[in-house]
């Protein structure tokens, strides 16, 4: 009701301001729209003002609006409405996603008890799900896969054996080699009779072509695009992208993290021949809450806002719910959006890390925090715990390598050790936790992936993939070169003011 009054309200002053223009037989057309322009200037000011949104967004907005104005109004259209907007649009699907969350939990064959020894690893689990977390699933094996050699070979192997069904979802997904190559398997399976479903992002996957997905479809394959860039809707989802990486093989195998499908992925791109990721194969109880991720995405890419049918895929075919009974630890899997009632990998990762006794090694390839992550690392590193991020040496983003920049000396000065990953990219998406805790998933540490993109994380207590995950970490430190504080600081006055720059602009993205 609020929101509709002050529409009203603005609509009405700006009728009134025109009326008045058009009396005054001196006015010009080309004043009557520089008064407009205004207009609408101070409007979406206003709206930024009493949307209470952070104080360093809200000056960011106000600084490009007034410095850049054609700028700012189009990056505010497309990028700027506030997460209130995509949750209204989308409040109808989120209601049925609730509903299917629920039909889920009420139809598990066993409930689960997570198989852990540490009272610290039981007391995280219960906070995690409070905070919007799935439950913890026992009985499940995890596997680190390490680069995307190792990466694809897992998930060719396991689609080549699949007997029911294949799901696949992915932000990125290119039609080059790697990507023909999976796209060759997935035909063949489905020409036997598999079930195949292939969901891809708009925005990530904008280059895929009808000829590159036609011999998909008339294979039989099921292709959906996440809210696509050519909707109606465009103003409405363009800031609001589908980040997963998800593929399900008979509702057994499960694999996700942070490799998307191209050739640069297993390094074969000039500008980083060195490509270092880490991804996730999972087996057990855990795949449940991974699937039901996966289809809902999919019943609202397919089905939007008009209609929707859960019944097919509630069968045991989709979830078998098959445990591993010798599997050591707990897998618990963290997912949020932008409809989502709050940032929940945000506080999951926020509760894991304080939750520290030793240490909090983080690899991500963006690093922009919020205050509260900020706060948390350098009070962790005062405190003596040993809080490091491995960083990439060379960024493919200039806005988001300067803006992360940024933010490495009040770390540093706190007591923080930053490392510079030299032999190429670093684009894992990793959390240790006193070599005990683990997260891996899509998600980075930024704002963007907190607020903005559907993300999902697993988080590993005593799991053996952890052990894996401790090796990567040591093995990439050897290979970085560690920021010193004393040389950081001495960095060029054009660079810090080129970061602060980028650290301003950084909570429009």
């Amino acid at each position: 009701m609020k929101n509709r009054i002050i529409q009203l309200l603005f609509v009405f002053t700006v009728m009134t301001i025109i009326i008045s223009l058009l009396n005054k037989s001196f006015i010009s057309l080309y004043t009557l729209l520089g008064v407009l322009w205004s207009i609408t200037i101070i409007a979406i000011a206003f709206v930024i003002f009493i949307e209470n949104r952070s104080p360093q967004s809200t000056l960011a907005w106000f600084l490009v609006l007034a410095l850049l104005p054609i700028v700012g109004v189009l990056l505010y259209f497309l990028f700027g409405r506030s997460r209130w907007r995509r949750k209204k649009h989308l409040h109808r699907v989120e209601e049925r996603r609730k509903i299917f969350r629920e039909i889920l939990g009420a139809t598990r064959i066993n409930s689960v008890i997570p198989s852990v020894q540490n009272e610290k690893s039981v007391q995280l689990m219960k906070v995690v799900q409070k905070f919007g977390g799935g439950p913890a699933a026992n009985e499940t094996t995890t596997k680190l896969l390490t680069n995307g050699e190792e990466t694809f070979a897992e998930i060719i192997k396991a689609i080549e054996n699949a007997q029911h069904h294949i799901h696949i979802q992915y932000y990125i997904y290119r039609s080059d080699e790697i990507g023909e190559k999976l796209r060759n398997i997935l035909i063949k399976k489905a020409q036997t009779g598999v079930i195949v479903r292939f969901l891809y992002d708009g925005l990530g996957s904008y280059s895929l072509r009808k000829r590159f997905l036609k011999p998909m479809k008339e294979a039989g394959i099921e292709v959906i695009e996440f809210d696509s860039i050519l909707s109606p809707w465009l103003l409405e989802t363009v800031n609001y992208r589908n980040h997963r990486k998800i593929v399900i093989v008979d509702g057994k195998i499960g694999f996700t993290g942070g490799l998307n499908v191209g050739d640069e992925y297993l390094g074969r791109s000039k500008k980083f021949p060195v490509w270092r990721d880490s991804h996730l194969k999972i087996e057990g109880k855990a795949l449940y809450k991974l699937q039901a991720i996966f289809l809902e995405d999919w019943v609202y890419a397919s089905s939007g806002l008009n209609s929707y049918s859960w019944e097919p895929y509630l069968t045991k075919q989709y979830f078998p719910n098959d445990g591993v009974p010798d599997a050591e630890g707990a897998v618990q899997i963290v997912a949020s959006g932008p409809s989502s009632h709050d940032t929940s990998i945000r506080n999951a990762l926020l509760a894991a890390m304080g939750s520290a006794k030793k240490s909090i090694w983080i690899a991500t390839p963006y690093f922009i925090p919020d205050q509260e992550t900020l706060t948390l690392l350098r009070l962790s590193a005062i405190a003596g715990i040993d809080v490091r991020i491995l960083y990439p040496g060379k960024s493919d983003s200039l806005i988001s390598d300067q803006a992360s920049q940024s933010y490495f000396a009040p770390l540093l000065e706190a007591g923080v050790s930053i490392y510079r990953y030299k032999d190429g990219f670093m684009h894992a998406k990793i959390v240790l936790i006193d070599d005990e805790i683990a997260t891996i998933g899509t998600a980075n540490m930024d704002i963007r992936s907190f607020e903005l993109n559907y993300e999902l994380i697993a988080i590993l207590y005593e799991s053996t993939a952890v052990v894996g995950i401790k090796r990567d970490f040591e093995q990439d430190f050897r290979v970085s070169t560690e920021v010193r504080w004393e040389d950081f600081q001495k960095r060029s006055i054009r660079k810090r003011i080129l970061e602060s720059l980028m650290r301003l602009i950084s909570p429009l993205l």
